[in-house]
């Protein structure tokens, strides 16, 4: 292999560290790229999960090169397993001659494979992988193929911990931007998410020209719950009254929990605000039925306030309405308005 075509190869891992190429990708450039310029009929690279020494990431030239990847992790033996647990590159130039793996070497054999060379993908202290070169001939490879291997496998896993570090910080960034928008409790989307909720529903009501209700629903009497029977009851109740609320929602309807026992649901594209009034007995009628919790059966009931995207005069008997342009705060609080005029004619 010349100079230039390594020089060509390590120039485009370069590349690849101003871009996010993927995992995969990496893997799957660099196998091909080897058997374009060196003297071997297949690549392999194996990616090994250091708690469970199962397979990450599988990456092969062609057919053939998948195959014997996966026989060697299948019988959990073969050159790669070698040189993953010991470090250190392993050459076998005739694989009818090697005693050391006596279950990878028929198998392999009869698939047509005569020569194996590989090549540990380390950083450091860290094992990453290992790098498999295959032949359909026996024979050795020439100390400055070998060379060159292990230069491309260095390579190879210093971009492999860059595009890994890359994925965890955007799994880390990820998990961060969900916990922000989600309530610890009960999973649920939290007011920050409703609200973006909100202002995406005034934005395709004025497009569609339906209308939105926001359903605010505050519990009667929890903290008689809470002081009945403590706070881990409570938080299992509210956490039932999630998924009790869940299981009636529409496709597309979003229900989140604000604080406490206040939930807030969403419900988009209505024709008409009598529509409302349905949904508003389903989620009576979830509630109506006791909750079994894990040391009581607890019953309440829950008091439903409404509001509506669309007009700005109130609508009579379901709470205050909200116009167009009222901002998605102001919509919560019109319906939470409603929730308590609601309580008070009940009680």
């Amino acid at each position: 292999m010349a100079n230039e075509d390594l020089a060509e190869v390590l120039s485009e891992f370069a590349r690849t560290m101003l871009t996010n190429f993927p995992i995969q990708g990496i893997l799957d450039h660099l196998v091909g790229r080897i058997v374009e310029i060196m003297p071997v009929t297949g690549a392999g690279v194996t990616l090994i999960s250091p708690a469970a020494l199962t397979p990450r990431y599988v990456a092969a030239s062609n057919p053939a090169a998948l195959r014997f990847e996966q026989l060697q992790t299948d019988l959990g033996e073969g050159p790669c397993i070698a040189a993953y647990h010991s470090g250190e590159a392993i050459s076998v130039p005739v694989l009818r001659d090697e005693r050391r793996f006596p279950k990878f070497s028929p198998p392999a054999l009869e698939a047509g494979l005569e020569a194996v060379f590989t090549f540990p993908l380390r950083h450091g202290d860290i094992q990453l992988g290992v790098l498999d070169l295959y032949r359909d001939t026996p024979g050795p490879l020439t100390t400055a193929s070998l060379r060159v291997a292990q230069t491309l496998a260095d390579v190879a896993a210093a971009y492999l911990i860059n595009a890994q570090a890359r994925a965890d910080l955007q799994d880390s960034s990820d998990q961060s931007r969900d916990a922000a928008l989600h309530d610890a409790l009960t999973g649920l989307p939290n007011r920050v998410l409703m609200l973006e909720r909100l202002e995406h529903a005034f934005l395709r009501g004025r497009r569609s020209g339906k209308t939105s209700a926001v359903f605010f629903i505050d519990l009667d009497d929890f903290k008689v719950v809470n002081d009945t029977h403590g706070h881990r009851v409570g938080d299992e109740l509210l956490v039932a009254v999630a998924e009790r609320l869940t299981g009636v929602l529409r496709p597309g309807d979003t229900l989140a929990r604000l604080y406490g026992d206040e939930f807030v649901i969403l419900c988009e594209d209505l024709d008409e605000h009598s529509q409302a009034d349905a949904l508003a007995s389903r989620f009576h009628t979830a509630m109506a039925a006791p909750f079994a919790l894990t040391s009581t059966d607890v019953n309440i009931s829950a008091s439903i306030g409404i509001a509506f995207t669309g007009r700005d005069d109130d609508e009579a008997g379901a709470g205050a309405g909200a116009g167009a342009g009222a901002g998605a705060e102001q919509l919560i609080h019109n319906a939470d308005v409603a929730m308590y005029s609601s309580k008070r004619h009940t009680r």
